[in-house]
């Protein structure tokens, strides 16, 4: 289970749609028009403690993607924030079996663009803080 599976599941949980439906993981289908992505990117340096044998605490970056149907940017937008507000809520739990130290909002939601059928995508970024 990776810090990504478990923000999935946690969203789920929180009503923000179903894996493999509307909630994707590393990717963002072509369909359906309204969807969330979780995305994982490199982020900070792991923590190493003193007879740990290795990485203690982890500190991988998400995004989320959020997309709505066409010209539909309040729709996006508003998923977007309140998925924000749920995942920057999150401190020492465990989801799915991995141990969620922090979870900290970079900066606030922003539109990414339109794709190619006119339709919005909206992100909010994320650093978490997974304790190994």
């Amino acid at each position: 289970m990776t810090v990504l599976e478990a923000v999935g599941d946690y969203l789920v949980t929180q009503g923000q749609g179903t894996l493999g439906t509307n909630l994707f993981l590393s990717v963002l289908p072509e369909s359906p028009d309204a969807c969330v992505a979780v995305l994982e990117s490199e982020g900070g340096s792991p923590m190493y403690f003193l007879g740990a044998g290795g990485i203690a605490i982890d500190s991988p970056n998400l995004q989320i993607l959020v997309r709505a149907g066409r010209d539909d940017y309040p729709t996006a937008r508003d998923k977007a924030d309140t998925i924000r507000k749920l995942l920057a809520g999150l401190t020492n739990v465990t989801v799915s079996g991995i141990h969620i130290m922090r979870i900290e909002s970079i900066g606030s939601v922003g539109l990414v663009g339109l794709d190619e059928k006119s339709r919005p995508i909206v992100s909010a970024n994320f650093r978490c803080m997974v304790r190994l």
